[in-house]
This record gives C-alpha cells, sequence and structure tokens, in this order.
C-alpha cells in the first residue's frame, strides 16, 4: 500500500508518512526542506488534487507571497510566486478538492484602484495595509484567471483568514466575532 501524506503546519511545513497496515507512527520530516521549508515563514500548504502542486504562502513582513512549487520525479521544484500572486499580501492558499479553483486571504483593494485594506482590530487600531479579505481564483486549464472577491456576506471584517475548502465546495474561514 502507498503511505498516506498528512501535511503539519507548527513552526514551518513538515510531513509524516505512515503504511496503512502499520499503526505505529512515524517521525514527523520536514517537507521539502531547502525548496520549500525553510527559514521564511512558510505555511498553509495546500496540494492539487493530484499531490504534484503545493501553494504555499511565505510572509517575510510585510511582504507575503503565495508560491507553487510541482513535483518532478521524487524532488520539489523551486517554488516560483503564483501568477495570480505577487503585488499584494496574499497567504492562506486553500485549493478546492478538485483543484478548480484556490481560496486565499490578501489585502488587495476591494475595488479596482483602491488602496490595500487596512486591518481594524477589536480595540479599533488600525494596522495600515494589513487587512485580509478572501478572494477566489479559477483554474483556467494549465493557468488561472483573475482573483475575485467573496461577497460581503463572507468579508464583513477586515481581518477574515484560514479559509478551508470541503469536498462539496464550501468555504470555511476564521474571522473575528462581534
Amino acid at each position: 500500500m502507498k503511505p498516506l501524506a498528512y501535511a503539519l503546519l507548527s513552526l514551518g511545513l513538515a510531513v509524516a508518512s505512515m503504511a496503512m497496515a502499520d499503526t505505529r507512527e512515524a517521525a514527523p520530516e520536514i517537507f521539502a526542506p531547502g525548496v520549500v521549508s525553510g527559514p521564511a515563514n512558510e505555511d498553509s500548504a495546500a496540494f492539487s488534487p493530484d499531490g504534484h502542486t503545493v501553494f504555499f504562502d511565505r510572509i517575510s513582513w510585510p511582504n507575503a507571497v503565495i508560491l507553487e512549487s510541482h513535483k518532478i520525479g521524487h524532488a520539489w521544484s523551486e517554488p516560483k510566486i503564483a501568477p495570480f500572486s505577487g503585488q499584494w499580501l496574499d497567504h492562506d492558499p486553500a485549493m478546492a478538492p478538485d483543484g478548480s479553483f484556490l481560496v486565499f486571504t490578501s489585502n488587495r483593494p476591494d475595488t479596482p484602484g483602491g488602496k490595500a485594506l487596512d486591518g481594524v482590530m477589536a480595540n479599533g487600531k488600525v494596522l495600515h495595509a494589513a487587512g485580509g479579505h478572501l478572494w477566489r481564483v479559477e483554474r483556467k486549464g494549465d493557468g488561472w484567471g483573475e482573483p475575485v472577491r467573496l461577497p460581503d456576506a463572507v468579508n464583513t471584517s477586515t481581518r477574515t483568514y484560514a479559509p478551508s475548502v470541503a469536498a462539496d465546495g464550501s468555504v470555511y474561514f476564521q474571522r473575528p466575532g462581534d
């Protein structure tokens, strides 16, 4: 039987494998050390359905980008900035189970030509250009379309983060409560 891979997000990306017939737990291993995992605050791994592409964010404040790496043979390619990322603080990618879209957090302007989204804390303090709304980008053949902001019903806070996409396409996320 093939090993199952579980992505562990702690201080970086790690993967633990265990054979289905073996009930012993394997020790966690760093995922693609020096290529995907490193000292630059990588997290939020989102794998394509075939497991041959990984999207993840790399945050070095005040910059955050979504990177993509491809499995070639037994190695991962040098990560490149995803074609829909690179200008804004993009992070927290979540892949649809069928690979047809990604949802991610970004401070990009809500309207074309606008300014980066500020984050407003519970105490009213404003974090300049450090907000987050959820965006969706569709797979277009071998590439990606233009990101589209999710509706106001989702983005009621300037601190909406950590999306996850369920098997039926539903999007779950975190934001501060009242």
